[in-house]
């Protein structure tokens, strides 16, 4: 992670996850708005989003949303002061589309090196803390990812894929200007993806061999 990230460890962490899930807590990379160094902390996997009962019209539990569309990122209210200045590095191995339903096939896609083995990479995020009447808990840090049209390895899946930043484009996406940043919100290449697996109900463990943890996540109907 340091040395994939630029960032230092104050602290013991594990060095695998099984999977990110929504609203679930996980590794990201973020810039320190004083120091203007990089720095990993724990998120919870998506944005807050206040609910209402139809029937009381009190407030219930918050809704998590999980993915910003790149084509209203900069425009949304709910995304674009996020955009503009705190924008994140989420660190994976893999992720999950799903087709079909009972049995779900699931399809692994990851990132591969100019040799063709799969490496670690980065989705583009954005980060938030929340407070108040969205959560219970006090303050809340939360992530979301950006996604994207699907290229041309992934469409037969899915319409929409996240967005994966190269390496040299991890400190444009930090710390970039929004008008550089946005250039970025593009499908990956074709010809750097990979299938690592596929089957009824698969997930993808350890055995992937890559030092980071395995994260991965569905867009099913984002």
């Amino acid at each position: 992670m340091t040395k994939l990230f630029g960032v230092h460890l104050e602290f013991e962490m594990a060095n695998s996850k099984p999977a990110i899930f929504p609203k679930n807590k996980t590794d990201v990379v973020t810039v320190d708005t004083v120091s203007g160094q990089r720095k990993l902390g724990e998120l919870a996997w998506g944005f807050l989003l206040p609910q209402k009962s139809k029937r009381t019209g009190q407030p219930i539990k918050p809704k998590a949303v999980i993915n910003a569309r790149s084509e209203t990122i900069m425009t949304s209210p709910f995304w674009r002061d996020s955009f503009r200045s705190r924008r994140c590095l989420v660190p994976a191995t893999a992720y999950c589309e799903t087709t079909g339903r009972q049995p779900a096939i699931c399809h692994w896609f990851g990132v591969a090196d100019n040799g063709g083995k799969p490496e670690p990479f980065a989705f583009a995020g954005l980060w938030k803390t929340f407070e108040g009447e969205r959560t219970s808990q006090g303050l809340r840090q939360t992530f979301a990812i950006a996604t994207t049209q699907a290229n041309d390895f992934t469409r037969p899946y899915h319409k929409r894929m996240p967005v994966i930043l190269n390496r040299e484009q991890y400190e444009q996406w930090l710390l970039g200007s929004p008008s550089e940043a946005v250039g970025l919100l593009k499908p990956l290449a074709t010809a750097k993806m990979v299938l690592l697996a596929q089957g009824e109900n698969v997930r993808i463990g350890p055995d992937l061999g890559l030092n980071l943890q395995n994260c991965s996540f569905g867009l099913k109907g984002q």
